[in-house]
């Protein structure tokens, strides 16, 4: 089967670099510090957790087989500790990768379904081996009769490789020990930026970015895989304003807006993000819903800012008459872009001045886009600062 030999191939590569790394070979001599294995034994049990309980979830018939077996303990890994169910992260903060990936296992469950396969090739069958066995041919035991198109295969490769890298990542920080601050393990470029550390509010921090990256297909396109950890560590960071007053979180949330307003986001999408992440939390710890509710607020006085100058039906106009002009593929390419550039617009309008040319050069590569998109953002552009209500009045 052309896919098992695909993901040999992949699972090939990435074994090859797991091995030379400093952690696993501590892990295969026995010579691991307690610290660093108990960290690295509630890591995957947390991933394993959070694999079935999408398996579990799931219908069809290949992840039903999947969710039916139990494979055997490798033995590098010690049964009482990969059971173990860690309370919290303060002391281990290499476990918020591992949140990271779960939470992203979950998501696969409306997503991509098929792609759960890959994490649990990866996850389950692949990342330690047993000796003498063959993870490919069982996974190929398990896809046998099923018909997968392009996308699906490529999704389940994705997946596999997501499991490797963020694995091998953990594994390269654990031994020897660093002392990394917690953002580190949602995103690497995020500096010391501080970040939630409760288990419930991380969850529904990145639960809150991976719904809002799906929500608008514009993120994928432009900022690619590299960019949604900034989406986690930005959520993770939203999270931590509950306790400060509505005026001093009105100052972290604008300047925000402004920053990705310069960098191709209008600030539409963090007031969107606002709603999402509220909602999330207030579902993950419902006694704390009056603290998260600043983040409501903050979402609709966004709202409010952006009414002044483009009120909701007009950038709903704009929007569909951008979708018309460049015709049904297009327009579910990237939805809803002429609200997007509308919002821009109305960002501009308010004082940002980088809003618009930050997105209108992106949007009008000749490399990227046809003639006719191009001319369909232009003209939505001008159509939009016509309406926009200079001043707010």
């Amino acid at each position: 089967m052309m896919l098992a030999e695909r993901l040999r191939d992949e699972t090939l590569a990435h074994q090859a670099r797991l091995e030379v790394l400093p952690c696993f070979q501590a892990l295969v001599s026995r010579t691991l510090l307690p610290e660093s294995q108990r960290a690295l034994h509630q890591a995957l049990a947390l991933l394993n957790r959070d694999l079935m309980w999408a398996l579990a979830a799931a219908s069809h018939p290949a992840l039903v087989a999947a969710r039916a077996e139990d494979p055997p303990l490798h033995p590098l890994l010690e049964p009482g500790l990969v059971h173990e169910s860690p309370r919290e992260i303060h002391q281990r903060p290499v476990l918020i990768r591992a949140i990271a990936l779960g939470e992203r296992m979950r998501s696969a469950l409306h997503r991509e379904p098929l792609s759960l396969l890959g994490y649990h090739y990866a996850l389950r069958l692949a990342l330690f081996p047993l000796p003498d066995t063959s993870p490919w041919l069982e996974l190929t035991r398990l896809l046998e009769g099923v018909s997968l198109e392009a996308a699906q295969e490529d999704g389940l490769v994705r997946a596999v490789s997501e499991a490797f890298s963020q694995v091998e990542g953990l594994l390269d920080t654990l031994h020897p020990p660093s002392a990394l601050p917690p953002v580190y393990w949602l995103n690497r470029d995020a500096g010391s930026q501080p970040i939630t550390t409760d288990v419930d509010e991380l969850r529904a921090a990145i639960r809150a970015a991976e719904a809002s990256w799906e929500a608008s297909s514009y993120y994928t396109w432009r900022y690619g895989e590299h960019g949604r950890p900034f989406s986690w560590s930005d959520s993770a960071w939203l999270v931590m304003l509950g306790d400060e007053s509505d005026d001093a979180v009105w100052k972290h949330i604008s300047w925000l807006g402004r920053l990705l307003a310069a960098r191709g986001m209008p600030r539409l999408l963090l007031e969107r993000h606002l709603r999402v992440l509220h909602q999330e939390l207030v579902r993950a710890k419902p006694a704390l819903q009056e603290r998260y509710g600043v983040l409501s607020r903050m979402a609709e006085r966004m709202a409010g800012e952006r009414r002044q100058f483009l009120d909701d039906e007009t950038m709903s106009m704009l929007s569909v008459d951008f979708d018309e002009r460049v015709g049904p593929e297009w327009s579910q390419r990237l939805r809803r872009t002429g609200e997007l550039l509308a919002a821009a617009v109305a960002d501009e309008c308010g004082g940002l001045t980088q809003a618009v040319p930050s997105l209108a050069a992106w949007m009008c590569e000749p490399s990227r886009f046809p003639s006719s998109w191009i001319r369909a953002v232009e003209d939505t552009l001008v159509r939009a600062r016509g309406l926009c209500r200079v001043g707010g009045s």
